[in-house]
Formats: C-alpha cells, structure tokens, sequence
C-alpha cells in the first residue's frame, strides 16, 4: 500500500450530493453512486427471497432473517451491513467548489434493515495527499487590522 495512504488514514464521510466520482472510467454523482448501491443490493435481497425454492438458499434466508437457537428462542435480525474492503477502493473526487480532481481511497458501507427494507448508504472518502495545514495566522494575515499594521510600517 502506498506509504502516504497509510500516514493519512482520515476518511471523511462525502455528504457533498453533487460533488463527482471517478472509478476507473466511470464518473457518478454522490448522490446517484448511492441510488445505484443500494438499488444493486435491494435487487439481490429480492432475488434471493424470490429464489427461495431451493433449500440451500432457504436455510440461508432463515438465517439472515432470525438466529434460532432452538424451537422456542428465535433472535430476529436487525440489519444487514455491506463494507467494501478495509483499504479502500482507489478513485478520484471532483468537490464542488474545488480546484480539480483529488485522488484517493473510497469505502462504501450499505445498511439495510430487515423488518423495514429501507437501505442507508456511506460513503467515505480517504485523500492520497494530507490536506494542506491551515495556519492559524492566515485569518489574522488577511484581516483588515493587519493590513492596516503593515501600511504603516
């Protein structure tokens, strides 16, 4: 794994709708990147509930849907949780408002509850490069005062 991913492991959640993915060749918004995940994994749930003729995937079914421990103790379920791999998927993002594409490391996690159906999806953004440190004198430098102090010096 690249040594700077591995220095800045500072996911931050992209909340942005409009701002733009690059996967590969790829490009989606924020906002249509998540219909399309959590379309994609409500059409394997029904598919899989639909397919439920065969016994393998029945028993498999039942076990998403509860734990039963015997006969009288079942433990209905409660979500289920899609990750994507721990070390990111590389991409780039186009932030509204930004100066050009950055590179770095995606992870996509998608919830969804099994008694409702209704899906979450979040995505989480990693930069290749640490963000540029702000000096805490920048706002000072570009106040009015000090524009004043260095005219009169």
């Amino acid at each position: 794994m690249d040594e700077k991913v591995e220095i800045n492991k500072n996911y931050e959640i992209l909340d942005g709708d409009d701002d733009v993915l690059l996967l590969g060749q790829a490009t989606f918004t924020v906002r249509r990147f998540k219909e399309l995940a959590s379309s994609k994994l409500n059409k394997i749930m029904l598919d899989t509930f639909v397919a439920e003729t065969n016994q393998h995937l029945r028993r498999i079914i039942d076990w998403i849907q509860y734990l039963s421990i015997n006969e009288e103790t079942k433990i209905m379920g409660g979500d289920i949780n899609w990750k994507s791999p721990q070390e990111g998927i590389d991409c780039q993002i186009l932030k509204i408002g930004s100066k050009g594409w950055q590179k770095g490391k995606l992870q996509i996690e998608i919830n969804q509850t099994l008694q409702s159906w209704q899906t979450q999806v979040c995505i989480k953004f990693c930069p290749d490069e640490p963000p540029e440190q702000k000096s805490p004198l920048d706002d000072i430098r570009q106040s009015e005062e000090y524009k004043k102090l260095l005219e009169n010096n």
